[in-house]
């Protein structure tokens, strides 16, 4: 079977129909999570692009696979292109801007960028005489919206015209941006996956193709801030905390003749997605910290905590451990924790880090003891810096 991944960059599980969302039409995704898995509690292993996505190429969290900027990655570390390649299958991805997400990555075999869905188009079309995942990363959803990173200058306007708006902080300026965002999840919907699947069935691919649609991560309009002139950068929308409206993501298999309708209420996470595509392509299993979703769809390791972990300036500095009712965040530096009822506090607005279980303490203290831990030089975190500013995070 053929595997195609769609990842729409910074989508929150709030905008999308299928998960409850109001006054934004996203018909496509609807009824693409219809049409298969639809897991209503997926968690990112990390709340920014750059350790999450290598999250869900590896199966691995981010304290595992190093890679806590747009670094390089390294080469010990095996990824899904690996493991398709190595099996003599077609790879090709599709990325936001080809010199940051999976640069220099080996085997991901960076075709094109996602600006439109033309080079896309272009590649499905084939011939394919292997079977092949193609894995397609869209920033339709990521602010600034319709605006090509490339387009250096106006994308650089663009953001900072945003922030300002947010800054701000009038109601009628938080709407604005939040109408911006609803207008790209509805282009990514329409168009561009609409788009998609509209050639799989045109080619007649889709009976052989299963599909995966997920996000990276979620969104915020920094409500987290009571000050916010501290929103100085895409960082502070998305990556400088671990709350649920940033870690919380849609995600849906659909796979003709596996995947039965459902709606699956057991939590599962984005290092799930390596395993998945592994068993959908009836390829061996790599090392990883995920259990394929068909099997958490059947029952295997429900009530299984997640991990998620964000980075900054290039250090891992904040870790969350997730295990309904119970969300616990730490910290690193400072060694100071939150924790969230969920069922009684879904905002995560009361702390209650006082009555947390001690089994969550436990489990997290073990987590980290395979922590990278990252000691940058002066020159080391420079270079990073410039690189996450490049980008718009800071």
């Amino acid at each position: 079977m053929n595997v195609l991944v769609f990842v729409s960059d910074a989508l929150r599980a709030d905008h999308v129909g299928a998960y409850g969302a109001r006054g934004v039409s996203t018909p496509t995704v609807d009824e693409l999570c219809a049409s298969g898995l639809r897991f209503d509690q997926a968690i990112a292993a990390a709340p920014w692009t750059a350790p999450s996505m290598m999250s869900m190429v590896t199966g691995l969290y981010p304290h595992r696979h190093g890679y806590y900027a747009w670094n390089e990655h390294d080469p010990a570390v095996r990824t899904v292109f690996d493991a398709f390649v190595e099996a003599d299958r077609d790879v090709a991805t599709f990325v936001f801007d080809r010199t940051f997400l999976f640069s220099g990555l080996r085997n991901a075999n960076v075709l094109g960028e996602t600006d439109s869905l033309d080079s896309v188009i272009e590649w499905l079309r084939g011939p394919h005489e292997r079977p092949f995942l193609c894995f397609v990363h869209s920033w339709a959803t990521h602010m600034p919206h319709r605006i090509p990173h490339g387009q250096r200058k106006e994308w650089r306007s663009a953001k900072l015209e945003f922030l300002a708006r947010l800054q701000e902080g009038s109601p009628a300026d938080v709407e604005g941006c939040r109408e911006e965002y609803k207008q790209g999840v509805e282009y990514m919907s329409e168009t561009l996956l609409a788009e998609l699947l509209g050639e799989l069935h045109a080619s007649g691919l889709r009976e052989e193709t299963a599909v995966v649609f997920l996000s990276d991560h979620g969104e915020s309009w920094g409500e987290r801030f009571s000050d916010r002139s501290e929103l100085k950068g895409i960082y502070h929308l998305h990556g400088a905390t671990l709350y649920d409206e940033i870690l919380q993501i849609p995600l849906a298999v659909s796979a003709p003749g596996r995947t039965d309708p459902a709606a699956i209420d057991t939590q599962v996470s984005s290092v799930d997605v390596v395993p998945t595509l592994l068993e959908l392509a009836d390829l061996p299993a790599i090392d990883s910290d995920g259990v394929s979703l068909l099997r958490r769809a059947a029952g295997d390791a429900v009530g299984d905590p997640v991990f998620s972990f964000t980075t900054d300036r290039g250090s891992l500095s904040q870790a969350a451990i997730r295990q309904p009712t119970w969300k616990l965040i730490r910290h690193l530096e400072s060694g100071e924790e939150e924790a969230y009822r969920l069922d009684l506090d879904p905002g995560e607005l009361e702390n209650r880090a006082s009555e947390v279980p001690a089994e969550l303490r436990f489990h997290l203290d073990r987590e980290l003891e395979d922590a990278q831990r990252t000691e940058l030089t002066d020159e080391e975190e420079a270079a990073v810096v410039s690189r996450l500013a490049d980008l718009g995070y800071l």
